[in-house]
């Protein structure tokens, strides 16, 4: 099964009001990858606060950044090519924070294309992986969660973070030591790398 290591720059931290400025994604271990400006849905303007976070600029978008039906098409058309590569016709998509931000914002993508009758992924044959709560299960009782704190645990180097596939190249190594602990946790002949679903059970149903 292919592993997709996702993460979107935002206009703001409003997972269900703000818009989505950047896209980028890669399938774990290839050079398969996305990477996408795109400017506001709602036509507003970035602030000053996001673009000293994220270095993207209101000039930057107007000259570089796609319509969002287009942005949001290309990285549909994208991820259904993988799920068509795949035996089982799932993947798996990893966030760091996911199911609080990047996993309410892909879900927002597929609900546009949705009402322009546009065919997007079935979500039940997507296996959704947080590793802000696979951190939280590994690790516990650390002061901070935070994908750059994790980083500089494990010594990752994350170069321009807060920009989307910065923070993919970084995230895919993170992923990497995490699902190698997970197989120290758990002791299981099955490599968790191979087996996303078990990943996302121990996060949310071990004990």
């Amino acid at each position: 099964m292919q592993t997709v290591i996702l993460d979107f720059e935002t206009s703001g931290l409003n997972q269900y009001h703000d818009d989505i400025i950047e896209i980028g994604a890669k399938v774990l271990n290839s050079d398969n990858k996305i990477s996408i400006l795109l400017r506001p849905k709602s036509n507003e303007m970035i602030s000053q606060e996001i673009t000293s976070l994220t270095g993207i600029s209101n000039k930057m978008l107007a000259k570089e950044g796609l319509k969002w039906q287009t942005a949001y098409t290309q990285f549909n058309e994208w991820l259904l090519n993988i799920m068509k590569d795949s035996d089982s016709k799932q993947i798996a998509i990893v966030s760091h924070n996911g199911e609080s931000f990047d996993f309410i914002f892909l879900r927002r993508i597929f609900s546009e294309l949705n009402s322009l009758d546009i065919k997007t992924p079935n979500l039940k044959n997507i296996i959704l992986i947080d590793t802000l709560l696979l951190s939280k299960r590994l690790i516990p009782n650390r002061v901070s969660y935070r994908q750059g704190t994790l980083c500089q645990t494990f010594s990752i180097e994350a170069k321009g973070s807060h920009r989307a596939f910065n923070d993919v190249v970084a995230l895919e190594q993170l992923y990497l030591v995490l699902s190698d602990e997970l197989n120290k946790t758990i002791n299981n002949r099955r490599n968790v790398l191979h087996y996303p679903q078990m990943t996302h059970d121990y996060i949310h149903f071990k004990k």
